[in-house]
């Protein structure tokens, strides 16, 4: 248990009111960085809807400031053509370039090896802990012969 996360962070840290208002404002974000490429004027608003809509879920962990920190590095950085036009980008190439820029976990500490008094101390709590209490023992089988459950070996005299 005392591994378990307890703080909520990124977006399931905001409200539902706050996650939308996020969404809304990398939607817009992101029209802004396809309005700079070539687009069929057919192509329905429904699809384009959908397209942004998968934007959004792709980037909707990431801070406006990494989404246009990756943005302005895709535009440095990201792929050409021949005559130098800067490819189409996807949600996944800003996710991967955000991702390599956020610091990496740090490990915890180095795991050394036990010592013989270590080793020794952890033998004695797993046999202590395997120790049955006579007592305790007694009042299991008393409630079990109680309730009317027999052991295995009970049950094989019974045939």
């Amino acid at each position: 248990m005392a591994n378990q996360v307890t703080t909520q962070t990124g977006l399931n840290a905001l409200s539902k009111q706050q996650q939308q208002e996020h969404r809304a404002k990398i939607g817009v974000r992101v029209q802004a960085i396809l309005s700079q490429f070539w687009r069929d004027g057919s192509t329905p608003d429904a699809v384009q809807a959908l397209e942004f809509e998968g934007w959004m879920d792709v980037l909707e962990n990431c801070s406006h400031s990494e989404i246009r920190n990756a943005w302005a590095s895709y535009q440095r950085t990201g792929p050409r053509t021949q005559t130098g036009k800067l490819y189409k980008p996807d949600a996944g190439a800003l996710y991967q370039i955000i991702l390599r820029s956020r610091p990496r976990p740090r490990p915890g500490p180095e795991a050394r090896p036990m010592t013989a008094e270590e080793r020794k101390a952890a033998e004695e709590r797993r046999v202590k802990a395997r120790e049955i209490n006579p007592e305790r023992k007694a009042q299991a089988e008393k409630i079990i012969r109680e309730v009317g459950i027999g052991t295995k070996m009970d049950r094989g005299s019974e045939t």
